[in-house]
């Protein structure tokens, strides 16, 4: 189920086929709901699925776009909160293994033991809202719904608003947050770096060498801002918790202490990646994928032209 265009198949109908996968595969995941990966898996497939439709949504009925995604963002809903626990839980131990040379043995094991606590209850309590039901209905559904998909146009005109926007936007909200560091302005250009990076996916059988090269890049970036954008959920989880003990108490002291360092750390870094990243024009980035586009659906099969010429 490979999550890229292929040379030989219409836009249309690779966009019809992406989401399938897109889908069968979250449904897949949601087989071991009973595991909170599992969930966060089915979450990212969710997200790849309103990448593709970004990406061609210019060519696509506006009310039957807004019909799916409103679907999916329900659906995304439903898995939010085991979801959210467990990236809490993750996050935390990411920070401890990050300055270990820093912590005591055992350090911050009240705070580790409160976030697994609260990522059982959220496991218990998904299943027993029965929200897996709900949650497989909906991208039933949506499977369905994209099956019958139209999509208008064909080739690189139909793909270019999409990749422009994309580029555009993550400028953009990459020049508010150099601007601005306000934790809102960050998870902002998480979310539009991220798109690109669908895309850039998408579109990696162009030249691989480049497009792999230009994935890895916004792939740094958006782990970069994935992290600062988890760091800062916790950060305001850990200020709504009272602390129980006055070891507990130090314990989160010391907590908030390592996030606004590892949250510099990420954010100087990101910037430092986003100079570069987004020094050309849209346009011109556009333009240089219009060309690999172009070069890439008239290359033939190597070994096609030797064939034929003997």
């Amino acid at each position: 189920m490979a999550f890229c265009f292929k040379k030989k198949e219409s836009v249309a109908k690779a966009t019809r086929r992406l989401g399938r996968n897109r889908i069968e595969h979250a449904l897949e995941c949601l087989k071991s709901c009973d595991r909170a990966e599992a969930i966060h898996c089915a979450r990212k497939d969710i997200k790849k699925m309103r990448a593709v439709l970004r990406l061609v949504r210019g060519e696509i009925p506006k009310r039957r776009c807004r019909r799916i995604t409103t679907r999916l963002q329900e659906a995304a809903g439903h898995l939010a909160p085991p979801r959210d626990a467990y990236v809490k839980a993750r996050t935390l131990k990411n920070l401890a293994q990050h300055f270990k040379g820093q912590l005591a043995p055992g350090a911050l094991r009240h705070v580790r033991s409160d976030l697994h606590n609260d990522l059982d209850k959220e496991m218990r309590r998904f299943a027993n809202k029965k929200s897996i039901g709900r949650v497989v209905r909906i991208l039933r559904d949506v499977e369905k719904k994209s099956d019958r998909l139209k999509v208008g146009g064909n080739g690189w005109s139909t793909l270019a608003p999409g990749v422009k926007r994309a580029y555009a936007e993550g400028q953009h909200a990459f020049r508010v947050a150099q601007r601005d560091a306000a934790p809102e302005n960050f998870h902002q250009w998480r979310k539009r770096a991220k798109d690109l990076w669908y895309q850039v996916t998408l579109l990696r059988r162009l030249w691989p060498e480049q497009m792999e090269a230009l994935a890895h890049e916004l792939e740094e970036l958006g782990e970069c801002l994935g992290d600062d954008h988890d760091l800062a959920v916790m950060q305001q989880a850990l200020g709504d918790k009272q602390p129980t003990s006055d070891a507990s108490a130090r314990e989160l002291e010391t907590l908030k202490g390592l996030i606004d360092e590892r949250q510099h750390e990420l954010r100087v870094a990101a910037l430092a990646l986003g100079s570069r990243f987004y020094a050309e024009k849209p346009s011109a980035f556009c333009n240089r994928l219009a060309a690999y586009w172009r070069i890439w659906r008239r290359e033939k099969k190597p070994g096609i032209e030797a064939v034929s010429s003997q």
